[in-house]
């Protein structure tokens, strides 16, 4: 089994990177936040980014930066050629990836500029996203380390780390022509 590790600044189009490779290759996809949605839908039945944000904090905390891929993979049937793994906002969650399936782990990283990211997030108005750019500021520099511990939210070191970064600032059509280039399909 090959296994795409993806890492992606708020809106930067990691859902339609997913979507892409799910059409494109026989996979299975798990989103890491899917195991703290899971944990917090037990203890309360709304929740923003903030507290996802918060959630995935106390639980590399508490049982190692690594956790969130450990548990994704436990549940991963293995009958599928590739699985996705998207949602990595900590290295030692892709480092742990790829200890465990070595050079048959892939990590792309995609990121676009704030503005523009800003902008997606209000057209696609989901329930948490920030509705003011200084709220979308003030998650996406958490999200992307600012002011987080070792073991919290580091999407920009995890985009230093990856083997492949795309930079998601044109069309859908663009951004999946910069995917369809990636050499897990050759």
């Amino acid at each position: 089994m090959k296994v795409i590790g993806l890492t992606g600044t708020i809106g930067s189009g990691k859902e339609i990177a997913k979507e892409f490779f799910t059409k494109k290759l026989n996979c299975y996809c798990v989103t890491l936040s899917d195991v703290i949605r899971g944990e917090l839908e037990r203890k309360k039945s709304n929740f923003n980014r903030k507290m996802l944000q918060d959630m995935g904090n106390e639980l590399r905390k508490e049982y190692g930066a690594h956790i969130l891929a450990k548990l994704a993979i436990e549940y991963l049937p293995r009958e599928k050629e590739f699985t996705i793994i998207d949602g990595i906002r900590n290295p030692a969650e892709a480092e742990f990836l790829r200890k465990k399936f070595g050079k048959n782990f892939v990590w792309i990283g995609i990121d676009a500029p704030q503005e523009i990211r800003f902008e997606r997030t209000a057209k696609r108005g989901q329930h948490n996203d920030p509705k003011t750019f200084e709220e979308f500021t003030i998650l996406d520099e958490r999200d992307q380390g600012k002011n987080e511990a070792e073991y919290g939210q580091q999407v920009k070191k995890c985009i230093e780390r990856v083997d492949f970064v795309l930079i998601n600032d044109g069309t859908i059509e663009d951004f999946k022509n910069k995917l369809s280039k990636l050499p897990i399909f050759t």
